[in-house]
């Protein structure tokens, strides 16, 4: 398939001789042959406005100063990436398609960003599967760029093709490890699959890297949600019932969790039980619950066999690491932050000491490579 891009129009530079580029085949992506020429002080300074108004989403102020950029430097690869970048943030995704593959013609460092956009520009206009033909065709190019990883897995899950999406941001993630958005998106795809285990250990450590955004409430909430599966009350006192699957052959490919199912079974068990002794004690607070669980996790996790499959070669590790070292009040003090643990807040004052044990550790951890 061929289109016709118009990028001279599209950008208002019809004065200055630009030639309608040829349309690119699918998933084919410019050449970057160009060489941009360095911005003046004056153009670097209308960048650096169009950027202050970009970020007061003044989407509109910001396209009009990187134009006047580009209608004195056409190349000017800076202005180029962020033009392309507000009119995507703006809805115009044409527009930022076809700056996009006007910058992707430049050797820069921002070519990945290009790549990207043109991506998810085409995902956008609901042309999903040129957005995964140019997101292959970009990590051809860059085979370590993690954000290429995961916009093609965003895609992919969006196309209803899940295994393709889980092993393409799982290789987001072994490309950057620090990168909390691969980490929610692979347990919304875990989530989605079924895989109950590994969805709560990829959205911990999103938590983990991102414990106060504007996205951790709603993460805290579905994990919670998660963690406390398995076990019901039922109408008398001390009477539940536990139900424990174990793990499906198809679910098997990411490690076997049946132990770390039953362990968590026990501790939501173990705090449903009311005893004579207890009578008069204040109730256990949520965030000793919430101890308690990564704990019995952390150790079902250190005895996973076999350790083959991603979930259990990468996040299982850490996990069981984690409790081993002795940092799970300070990971749930930390890391929930956001979901609001009743007694979290009486612990943390007294222990900063401890998270910042604990933030060290982990950020000093040793993650897989391949």
């Amino acid at each position: 398939m061929f289109r016709i891009l118009l990028p001279v129009a599209a950008l208002g530079f019809v004065a200055l001789g630009f030639a309608i580029q040829p349309a690119l085949a699918s998933g084919k992506l410019p050449k970057p042959d160009r060489v941009p020429e360095a911005p003046s002080s004056e153009q670097a300074a209308l960048v650096r406005e169009g950027l202050a108004l970009h970020d007061r989403r003044n989407f509109e102020g910001a396209i009009a100063k990187y134009k006047q950029v580009l209608a004195q430097n056409p190349w000017e690869v800076t202005a180029l990436h962020e033009l392309a970048a507000a009119y995507f943030e703006s809805k115009d995704y044409q527009h930022a398609l076809d700056t996009a593959r006007l910058g992707a013609q430049c050797r820069s460092e921002n070519l990945a960003g290009f790549y990207s956009t043109i991506g998810n520009a085409l995902d956008e206009l609901g042309r999903g599967s040129e957005a995964i033909d140019t997101y292959r065709a970009a990590i051809k190019l860059n085979p370590r760029m993690s954000l290429l990883y995961y916009d093609l897995a965003i895609s992919l899950r969006r196309a209803g093709r899940l295994p393709e999406a889980k092993a393409a941001v799982q290789r987001a993630i072994e490309c950057n490890p620090d990168h909390a958005f691969s980490h929610a998106l692979l347990g919304a795809i875990y989530q989605d699959m079924g895989y109950r285990i590994p969805a709560i250990l990829a959205y911990s450590r999103f938590l983990v890297l991102e414990p106060e955004t504007a996205r951790s409430p709603q993460i805290a909430t579905t994990t919670a949600g998660l963690l406390k599966q398995g076990v019901n009350k039922g109408a008398k006192p001390n009477e539940f019932t536990i139900s424990i699957s174990e793990t499906s052959k198809n679910h098997k490919d990411e490690g076997d969790f049946t132990s770390a199912q039953m362990a968590l079974c026990i501790v939501l068990a173990g705090n449903l039980v009311t005893k004579p002794e207890d009578a008069g004690e204040p109730p256990k607070s949520s965030y000793r619950k919430l101890v308690s669980l990564y704990a019995s996790l952390g150790e079902s996790l250190d005895n996973l066999q076999p350790k083959s499959g991603f979930a259990a070669a990468y996040y299982a590790p850490y996990f069981a690491a984690l409790a081993t070292a002795e940092h799970t009040e300070a990971f749930a003090a930390y890391a929930w932050k956001a979901g609001n643990v009743d007694g979290a807040s009486d612990w943390a004052p007294a222990n900063q000491a401890k998270i910042e044990a604990f933030l060290a550790w982990s950020k000093a951890y040793q993650w897989p490579e391949k």
